[in-house]
C-alpha cells in the first residue's frame, strides 16, 4: 500500500508536473522541488501524462486543466484500480474555464488557480496526499453561482448533458462512470442536478424528455 506523507516523514510525494506550456511546467517543477518534493516526471500533452502515470510510481499528478480529458481520467481510474494511490491536482488559469465545474464535482482531489498564492499550492499538495481534498474557494464560489443561474434557466452543464445523453441511451450509472473516468457518486450528483433543472423525477422521464433526446 502506498505511503501517505504527513508533512514530516522521509517519503516526499512523487510528482508528475503536466502543462502544455513548457515554461509553466519548468517553473512549477522548480517551485515544488525547492520545497523538497520529488518531481518524477514532466509532461506537455495527454500522451506524455498517460505514459508517465502508467510507467512510473506517481503519488500526485499536478496537471493543467486542458490536460484533464476524459481519456486521462479513465487512465487514472485504471491505475487506481490496481491499488496504486494517485491524487490529481488541477491547475487552472481561471475559475470560469470550461470543465471546472465537472472537476469540482469529484474528478479531482485538488484544484488551484494559477493566479493564487504558492502557499495555497503547498496546502493543496499536503492535503490531498493525506487523503483529503483542497479546492480553491474562489472556484467553488464561481461554480455555485453558475449552478444557481443554470438551474433557474433550466440549462444543463456540459457534464450533465453528457450524462443525460448516456442515460437516455440506456446505460447504467456504473457504465457511465467507467466510460467518463469519474466515480459513480459523481454521476449520481450530476444526474440529480439534471433532474432538478429539467423538472423530471426518473430515468425514464429523463430519457423521454425532448430536450435530452435532442442531445443524442
Amino acid at each position: 500500500m502506498a505511503m501517505r506523507w504527513n508533512g514530516n516523514g522521509a517519503h516526499m510525494p512523487r510528482l508528475l508536473i503536466g502543462d502544455t506550456q513548457h515554461l509553466v511546467a519548468d517553473a512549477l517543477s522548480a517551485l515544488v522541488s525547492a520545497r523538497g518534493y520529488d518531481v518524477f516526471s514532466r509532461a506537455h500533452d495527454v500522451t506524455g501524462a498517460t505514459a508517465a502515470l502508467h510507467e512510473q510510481e506517481i503519488d500526485i499528478a499536478v496537471l493543467a486543466a486542458d490536460l484533464v480529458t476524459d481519456a486521462l481520467l479513465a487512465t487514472i481510474a485504471s491505475v487506481r484500480a490496481t491499488g496504486r494511490v494517485v491524487s490529481i491536482v488541477v491547475t487552472a488559469a481561471s475559475a470560469d474555464i470550461e470543465g471546472v465545474d465537472a472537476l469540482l464535482g469529484g474528478s479531482c482531489d485538488g484544484l488551484v488557480l494559477k493566479d493564487g498564492s504558492s502557499d495555497w499550492l503547498f496546502h493543496c499538495l499536503a492535503g490531498v496526499h493525506n487523503g483529503g481534498q483542497w479546492l480553491d474557494p474562489r472556484a467553488i464560489a464561481a461554480a455555485r453561482t453558475r449552478r444557481e443561474t443554470a438551474r433557474a434557466a433550466g440549462v444543463l452543464t456540459r457534464r450533465e448533458a453528457e450524462i443525460a445523453r448516456h442515460v437516455a441511451g440506456g446505460r447504467r450509472n456504473r457504465d457511465i462512470a467507467a466510460r467518463l473516468g469519474i466515480s459513480e457518486g459523481t454521476v449520481k450528483m450530476h444526474l440529480h442536478n439534471a433532474y432538478a433543472k429539467l423538472g423530471v423525477e426518473s430515468r425514464t422521464q429523463l430519457a423521454m424528455d425532448a430536450r435530452v433526446r435532442k442531445l443524442a
